[in-house]
């Protein structure tokens, strides 16, 4: 099996994307143009990085068609952090899925040289026959969540929950360019297996020296590996304090929240006040009936004059993943929709108008637009501090990764669902 991508790959897909790195670059201005350049097939954006709230960030994507249908830069990227983390420090992962050899293999070299290695896997793991499960096991400290009712969740007791969090952290590793750094966090939409990692559309986020946020991401997966439990898995609790961890430069929010609650997404998107020169981009793996508040969002910043474009999964055959009555909804609000095969990604691109002035923000993690996804699944979700002036690389990654599958996606209308 293909295992490597060369630097010079990703080095060579690079050329022609200004937005790829932080300076160099004509910045779009987003507020004066809201057309998606229908006309330009890009040909795979890689990676991004810039400074965002003080921070070191890179962001890096998977588009499948700009790499014969497999694209190994988030595995790679992945693969890399746990390579540089030195003999001494430690390393916490939770693993949705997982069948790529690399990766696994990759994390008990790290226990060997003297790393420590926890790691927590979703339920159904436990019984694959996969050899890249078989070396998880190998790890002294692995557990797979289950639960009295048959789910595969840590937090969750629901028999239809699942660990569906993408997140790594690690005490000190280096980044791309080879400045070791310590508190670092990777989360994203992308899985460990190919069929919704390196085959499709995905993103991750790394960021460097974030100890709040470290110390965030580290309670929540401590909270998994301990399989605390909440009445009603209501886990997310605002009042509290539990669920959630502010800091620069990304505030991040944990499912599963109590049914009728809030909902996370829609509360986060109540920053921003629509109007005529607010866009919002969405790239979603599915679409589902079950979260009501979040299709009023959507449909509130189009009344309020944003324009708005969605992304969403399917294939030709069975054609978009989502129902028809969110689908009709959606078209007759305004929402441009295209339906792209394989896209797993799961982010909300912004920009609009919070408070008093503009900005450029990236929201991301591994919610699906459904409900277990916020009342029964464990998931993070991540706001990123907002980019504002005429530098703003990791908007502008995102926006040309939303290009990469828009661009070529199939245009929905309320004729031809489901939009094959």
């Amino acid at each position: 099996m293909r295992s490597r991508v060369g630097g010079s790959v990703l080095r060579a897909l690079a050329v022609g994307f200004c937005s790829l790195v932080a300076t160099g670059c004509e910045p779009f201005a987003e507020h004066d143009s809201g057309e998606v350049e229908v006309g330009a097939i890009r040909s795979g954006v890689s990676v991004a990085s810039g400074t965002v709230g003080g921070k070191p960030v890179w962001a890096h994507f998977s588009n499948p068609p700009a790499f014969a249908g497999r694209d190994y830069t988030i595995t790679e990227e992945l693969k890399r952090l746990i390579n540089a983390t030195p003999a001494g420090g430690s390393i916490r992962g939770t693993i949705h899925s997982i069948s790529i050899d690399g990766v696994a293999d990759a994390l008990l070299a790290a226990q060997t040289r003297g790393v420590a290695v926890y790691v927590v896997l979703d339920g159904k793991n436990a019984s694959s026959a996969d050899p890249a499960v078989a070396t998880i096991k190998k790890l002294t400290h692995h557990r797979f969540c289950t639960n009295t009712s048959g789910g595969g969740g840590c937090i969750g007791t629901s028999a239809a929950g699942n660990m569906h969090t993408k997140m790594f952290t690690f005490s000190q590793s280096t980044d791309p360019n080879g400045v070791a750094r310590p508190y670092v966090v990777w989360f994203g939409s992308s899985n460990l297996t190919y069929a919704s990692g390196p085959d499709a559309f995905n993103n991750t986020i790394t960021i460097y020296d974030a100890v709040t946020l470290y110390d965030g991401f580290n309670a929540n997966f401590s909270d998994m590996w301990n399989r605390r439990h909440y009445s009603g898995n209501d886990y997310y609790d605002s009042a509290s304090g539990r669920g959630y961890y502010l800091a620069n430069p990304a505030d991040a929010y944990a499912s599963p929240e109590g049914v009728n609650q809030t909902d996370t997404i829609v509360t986060r998107l109540n920053d921003v006040t629509p109007d005529a020169n607010c866009r919002l981009r969405i790239g979603m793996s599915f679409v589902t009936t079950g979260r009501p508040e979040l299709l009023a969002q959507v449909k509130r910043y189009r009344a309020g004059g944003c324009a708005v474009w969605m992304v969403v999964g399917g294939n030709s055959t069975d054609g978009i993943s989502m129902p028809q009555s969110v689908y009709n909804e959606l078209l007759g609000a305004g929402v441009n929709i295209r339906r792209k095969d394989k896209v797993h990604d799961k982010f909300f691109l912004v920009y609009g108008k919070y408070g008093t002035s503009y900005a450029y923000r990236v929201y991301s993690g591994s919610q699906n637009w459904s409900q277990d996804a916020l009342n029964e699944n464990e998931e993070i979700f991540v706001k990123m501090a907002p980019e504002t002036g005429t530098v703003h690389p990791l908007y502008d990654g995102f926006y040309n990764h939303f290009n990469d599958a828009y661009n070529s996606g199939v245009t929905c209308t309320k004729a031809n669902f489901p939009c094959r």
